[in-house]
This record gives C-alpha cells, sequence and structure tokens, in this order.
C-alpha cells in the first residue's frame, strides 16, 4: 500500500509518517506543496492520502476537489488532518469525496487504527 502524505508542516509530516510507518510498513511520501502532490498524483496511483487543509497554494479541499477529478481517484481514501475549526469544514470536506477527518493535535491510536483498517481494506480488494 502506498500513501501519500501532504503536510508543509515538517515536525507534523514527520510525526504522521512516524504514526503510520508503526502500522504500514509502505511506501510513504510526504510533500509539503499541494501543486507538487497534484503532480505526483498524476503520475502514481496511491492508496491513501492524508491531507492537511492549510496548505501553500490552496486549501486541502482545493487539492481534493481537483484529486477526485482524475477518475483514477475517485474511490481512493483520503484522511483529512488539520488544526482548522472553522464550523463548515467537516460538512465541506464529506461533500467533496474526505472519506475521514481528524483534528490536530491527531491521536496516536485512533490515527494509526484508521490506517490499519485502510490497509486492511487495500488488502482485502487485492486478493
Amino acid at each position: 500500500m502506498s500513501i501519500l502524505i501532504v503536510e508543509d508542516n515538517a515536525t507534523n509530516a514527520m510525526i504522521l509518517k512516524h504514526l503510520a510507518r508503526k502500522v504500514a510498513d509502505d511506501e510513504i511520501t510526504v510533500e509539503p506543496d499541494a501543486n507538487e502532490a497534484l503532480v505526483l498524483c498524476h503520475n502514481t496511483l496511491f492508496d491513501l492520502l492524508i491531507v492537511d487543509q492549510i496548505l501553500p497554494g490552496m486549501s486541502g479541499l482545493q487539492f481534493v476537489r481537483m484529486l477526485r477529478q482524475l477518475g483514477r481517484y475517485d474511490k481512493v481514501p483520503i484522511i483529512m488532518v488539520t488544526a482548522d475549526s472553522e464550523p463548515g469544514l467537516r460538512q465541506a470536506a464529506r461533500d467533496i469525496g474526505i472519506t475521514d477527518f481528524l483534528t490536530k493535535p491527531v491521536e496516536a491510536l485512533a490515527f494509526r487504527q484508521l490506517i490499519a483498517n485502510y490497509r486492511g481494506r487495500s488488502a482485502a480488494t487485492a486478493n
């Protein structure tokens, strides 16, 4: 399973990668720039994306909206992880196809369980 983390804060990206690595020994790519992450997604099909809302250049919602327009990303699970507490954000995330939503600081056990669940679904669909 390949995971893309779109997070511009190096410390947060390191923490998310470390937590994901606890349950997934697969390829984990970190990209701090949403535009570059879109380029990566054009060239690589990731099995799971973890996306921050507050990114330079575009929001996480804008990124996911563009990503979902790529046919091959219409069913890929996307977890939004953000410190943004705007009241309508969670509903807006659901409306554009974000699969799960976690607020920062991320609770380590819940995050790892979420990754493990998606990893299990990926393995089940591969068989």
